[in-house]
């Protein structure tokens, strides 16, 4: 991707901007201090953590809860049957 002007109205708008300087007191004033910011985006970060760590723990302690109250019953007796015997098969 090449830097600058792209055809001759970006060539235009560069040359008629370049040299202009804008001071805009207000972008200073009302930007959010980035400590701050940095600040609730650990504390987020930190909570979504625990909420992961909170969430892991309470599904583990349901399957080992769940794993230790089946109880297996034996509803009909399973046999291996052995294949009849096949009666002139062919090799």
């Amino acid at each position: 991707m090449a830097i600058g002007a792209r055809d001759r109205i970006d060539a235009m708008l560069v040359r008629k901007y370049a040299m202009q300087k804008v001071d805009n007191p207000i972008i200073q004033t009302s930007m959010v201090n980035p400590e701050k910011m940095y600040e609730a985006m650990n504390d987020y970060a930190q909570m979504h953590l625990s909420m992961l760590n909170i969430q892991q723990r309470l599904k583990d302690t349901c399957i080992s809860a769940i794993s230790g109250s089946i109880q297996y019953t034996k509803t009909r007796n399973i046999k291996l049957k052995k294949p009849p015997e096949l009666v002139g098969a062919m090799p």
